[in-house]
């Protein structure tokens, strides 16, 4: 059978409104994140969104494309919660995604702050996540790490939640002078990758300007303007699978603060330091001061507003209430006709 253009097209835009098999949500709350659902950015993120759960394959909204920029945080627009966003990324630059949030901006900074959560006895810390996206190009931060205490683990990353590719610094409590880097391919967490860094100072007293550079072609890690690491596509290469586990898709850069001490995992403990010191007044803070990004890749393609679906709402106890990489998974379920979710497995760390 022969199809007209036009045919063509409406077949087309009729399937893309088709509801998914395996959805679990409905039309007035449409996307789905780790298994319950909303209308708000919150659960429509794309990159938060699962495109496969969410009621149909418009839900989610669409990515928005990378724009070169420097976030100086002197404005309290440049990092506000996920709740409040309107899906306008040249008007917010970085969401905090987790609630209550622990993220704002104060002081010329992004000040994320980590306190103790009794009830999961152990710290509830915060994940900022950048509006537009980010696929090739390249990133700086100036950071000061958190790393007063062992357990304490402070990151800025790259990543795509739904592929598993990844790219990233991280600062553990127990080793303040250091910084590790390390990569992810297609969600193999493959820690004998990791490499170490001694900054020549303290992470948590000093600020340091922390770059990744990232083409289709290698990745480059940079401290204070100096290279510490190279990684080239083409070493990359496994021949029994016929593939390069190297990191390309589109992804998210984030910062976030959690909390390795405590999460009761012996080998993160381990690699974070344990356990990890709380009082009765314990805050620990990290802080960027500054971030430049400098696009490739996708830079060229318009971004594209999400379309926003009818509001709904439903209890506080939906949201998520925990912080990457620890278990996102709300407290309670909704007393709504939303069908409850299957619990996912969250993204361990060694």
């Amino acid at each position: 059978m022969k199809l007209s253009v036009f045919g063509a097209a409406a077949v087309l835009a009729a399937a893309s409104s088709q509801v998914l098999a395996q959805s679990t949500c409905n039309q007035w709350a449409p996307c789905s994140r780790e298994g319950y659902c909303d209308s708000n950015a919150m659960f429509c993120l794309w990159g938060l969104c699962d495109p496969v759960k969410s009621f149909n394959s418009t839900s989610c909204w669409q990515p928005e494309a990378c724009a070169t920029q420097t976030v100086n945080f002197d404005s309290a627009a440049d990092a506000i919660p996920i709740k409040a966003y309107s899906g306008n990324p040249s008007t917010n630059a970085f969401l905090s995604v987790f609630e209550p949030n622990h993220a704002s901006v104060a002081n010329g900074n992004l000040e994320m702050k980590m306190t103790y959560d009794a009830a999961q006895k152990k710290g509830f810390g915060a994940t900022a996540t950048a509006s537009h996206t980010f696929q090739y190009g390249r990133v700086t931060a100036r950071v000061k790490t958190a790393s007063v205490a062992p357990g304490v683990v402070s990151a800025f990353i790259i990543r795509n939640d739904q592929t598993g590719d990844e790219i990233d610094f991280e600062w553990v409590g127990k080793d303040p002078s250091e910084v590790q880097t390390n990569y992810y391919f297609n969600n193999v967490l493959d820690y004998t990758k990791m490499v170490r860094y001694n900054v020549g100072g303290n992470t948590a007293a000093e600020y340091h300007d922390y770059t990744m550079d990232w083409s289709a072609e290698a990745l480059v890690w940079l401290v204070d303007g100096k290279v510490i690491r190279t990684l080239n596509r083409k070493d990359t290469f496994n021949p029994a699978t016929n593939t390069y586990a190297y990191p390309t898709s589109k992804s998210r850069i984030s910062f976030s603060i959690w909390d390795g001490g405590n999460s009761g995992a012996e080998g993160t403990q381990q690699w974070a330091g344990f356990p990890t010191p709380w009082g009765p007044n314990t805050a620990y803070q990290m802080f960027v001061d500054n971030v430049q990004i400098s696009c490739g890749g996708d830079s060229t393609h318009p971004p594209t507003s999400p379309s926003v679906s009818p509001p709904v709402t439903l209890p506080s106890s939906v949201y998520p209430t925990s912080v990457y990489p620890t278990s996102v998974y709300p407290t309670s379920l909704p007393s709504s006709s939303v069908t409850p979710p299957k619990k996912c497995i969250p993204r361990p760390h060694y």
